[in-house]
């Protein structure tokens, strides 16, 4: 089994203070008949160990810290983490405090085939990044390098930014010039494009705005060279149809639909209201 069976020595069990302090909360759901099955979640330490968690029959706003703590196991890095690899830039940890570090993800854990991609997910986005980090470009997020424990790359370390283009109508008052949004979302893509690559899985989640409503494309899980095979594609309603090969049209079908939903948003807050 991929998670720990025995829970470890009691010194190293995470201490949960608070449903909050899990992540990566998920409902699962039989894909035949749609009936709950379970929740999952997640847990990292300031070590870097990474505990998952199932509790079956239990809804996720029913569940308890005593549900959490009981059910919590420790994943074994080699299964989610890759080798550190000298080709991968590591950042120091007084750095650390004022990045955001992406961690593997996590929610593939509960699937046995799904988890075996984990490292070598979390490796090609941070060799897709390091590519990145000298051919840079201000619509593109800043990759500051990778945290390393044990041996092992635990995460990337990314700038910060609060404002998610997804929910940029809730969190800020002022509108949004779409037109100029859309402008460095086209730029950072054709500076990707330039450079051989696709990005795959564009759409509102994947780019943050910043203090000025400048869009930074995030996420680079899904971007490849053209032709490339992908592990992982898309998000259901930011794509014409499924695909299996990294390719230029995906980003611009994107494009697209976000632009659409951008003026639909707009349009909507004006009849509503604020």
């Amino acid at each position: 089994m991929f998670v720990e069976q025995a829970r470890a020595d009691s010194v190293l069990c995470p201490n949960i203070h608070s449903t909050r302090d899990v992540k990566n909360v998920c409902e699962v759901t039989d894909s035949n008949t749609g009936a709950f099955l379970r929740t999952t979640f997640s847990y990292v330490d300031k070590e870097d160990i990474v505990w998952f968690g199932r509790t079956p029959g239990i809804r996720k706003y029913d569940i308890t810290v005593e549900d959490i703590e009981r059910s919590l196991r420790r994943v074994p890095d080699e299964k989610i983490y890759p080798l550190e690899t000298s080709l991968i830039s590591t950042v120091p940890d007084a750095d650390q405090k004022d990045l955001f570090i992406k961690r593997p993800k996590l929610s593939c854990v509960d699937d046995e085939e799904e988890v075996k991609l984990v490292p070598r997910m979390l490796l090609e986005e941070a060799e897709v990044l390091e590519f990145l980090k000298q051919h840079p470009h201000p619509n593109l997020i800043r990759y500051h390098g990778c945290t390393a424990n044990r041996g092992y790359i635990t995460g990337i370390a990314l700038d910060k930014h609060d404002v998610i283009l997804l929910y940029r109508h809730e969190d800020v008052s002022r509108d949004l010039n779409i037109a100029a949004c859309m402008d460095g979302i086209r730029a950072g893509v054709r500076h990707l494009h330039s450079l051989g690559l696709a990005h795959n899985d564009l759409n509102p989640m994947n780019i943050a705005v910043d203090h000025d409503d400048n869009p930074i494309i995030l996420d680079f899980g899904s971007c490849k060279r053209f032709g490339e095979r992908l592990l992982f594609a898309g998000t259901d309603g930011w794509v014409d149809e499924d695909y299996s090969t990294s390719a230029q049209c995906h980003d611009e079908a994107a494009i697209d639909k976000i632009e659409a939903w951008l003026i639909e948003a707009k349009d909507k807050k004006v009849v509503n209201g604020p």
